[in-house]
């Protein structure tokens, strides 16, 4: 039974003021655009680490993983890790994959022995249209949603110049 059949009043939803969510867009933004100049920073002293890194293998430390681990210390006790992993063994090798028929060779003999035997589907480009050309409108949405996967929200922003950058 609904609030308004009980005679009770409806519940009011409150909403931002315009002045609120003005100061809410503009906190976003500003943080954004600090995250965004700190990102660029350190993506820029990391790839400063790594040359470095490189510059002494002879101190590197072999990891378990089979990779190599670098490690340089700061003035107040922090330190910085450089991680050299080991290359990944691909998740799966498709028969359309160029080095298909190279690992099917070079595996000879001992193919089953290396390589678990999978059927992989992939829907194609224009799948949504073509399922529902082919197929019954219910079995085509049917299909569909079991080939989907729900998507986060994102948000985005587009930042004005700064005043100070416009001088």
């Amino acid at each position: 039974m609904r609030q308004s059949e009980r005679g009770e009043k409806p519940q009011r939803t409150l909403f931002m003021t315009e002045n609120e969510l003005k100061k809410l867009v503009n906190e976003a933004v500003s943080l954004h655009r600090a995250l965004t100049t700190y990102g660029e920073r350190l993506k820029t002293l990391k790839g400063e680490l790594v040359r470095e890194a490189k510059r002494h293998k002879e101190d590197f430390i072999i990891t378990d993983g089979g990779g190599s681990r670098w490690t340089a210390s700061g003035t107040d006790g922090c330190i910085a890790r450089v991680n050299f992993p080991a290359p990944a063994l691909l998740s799966h090798i498709a028969t359309e994959d160029e080095t298909f028929d190279k690992v099917l060779a070079l595996a000879g003999e001992s193919l089953d022995d290396l390589f678990e035997s999978r059927h992989y589907l992939k829907p194609t480009a224009d799948f949504r249209d073509k399922a529902a050309d082919a197929l019954p409108r219910r079995t085509a949405t049917q299909l569909i949603e079991l080939c989907q996967v729900e998507c986060s929200p994102r948000v985005s922003f587009e930042t004005a110049e700064t005043k100070s950058k416009e001088r």
